[in-house]
């Protein structure tokens, strides 16, 4: 039997025979990594981390992931500039479109709309909430946008 929750606009968000994902996390605040693992501990799932958006656009160029989990702001190179490297890059390679949930603590609209005119396909606040994460990441790595 599958164990289920509800995420905040009542989706049922299960934590069973779910498909294995490669996800690629791009944040640089330990704890929000370990929270992040910590969520999705219970699902087949691998996730690389990048601890800024440079490493992020290197590791997104090796590997193929089923869903980017992007922090918008970050050292190096931040979330908004990174996803543009991603996009600009699957274009190049003819490469199909990866899902990009942005993840951020900035919930103003004009961060928002930022993070969609980038590319993003998502958009999440911190702090993040158990349920809405899980769901995003099924949805968006299930290809269903």
């Amino acid at each position: 039997m599958l164990n289920a929750e509800k995420n905040a606009v009542g989706v049922k968000v299960l934590d069973g025979a779910v498909r294995p994902l490669n996800i690629l996390l791009a944040e640089d605040c330990e704890n929000n990594v370990l929270l992040v693992q910590l969520y999705l501990k219970k699902f087949p799932y691998s996730i690389d981390v990048a601890e800024n958006g440079s490493e992020a656009f290197e590791l997104f160029q090796r590997k193929e992931y089923d869903v980017v989990l992007m922090d918008i702001e970050m050292p190096v190179t931040d979330g908004y500039e990174a996803t543009t490297l991603m996009r600009g890059f699957e274009k190049e390679h003819s490469r199909e479109k990866t899902p990009i949930v942005a993840v951020t603590a900035h919930a103003l609209p004009e961060n928002e709309d930022k993070a969609y005119e980038v590319g993003c396909d998502y958009f999440l606040t911190k702090p993040v909430r158990k349920a809405d994460l899980i769901s995003a990441v099924q949805k968006y790595g299930a290809g269903e946008v």
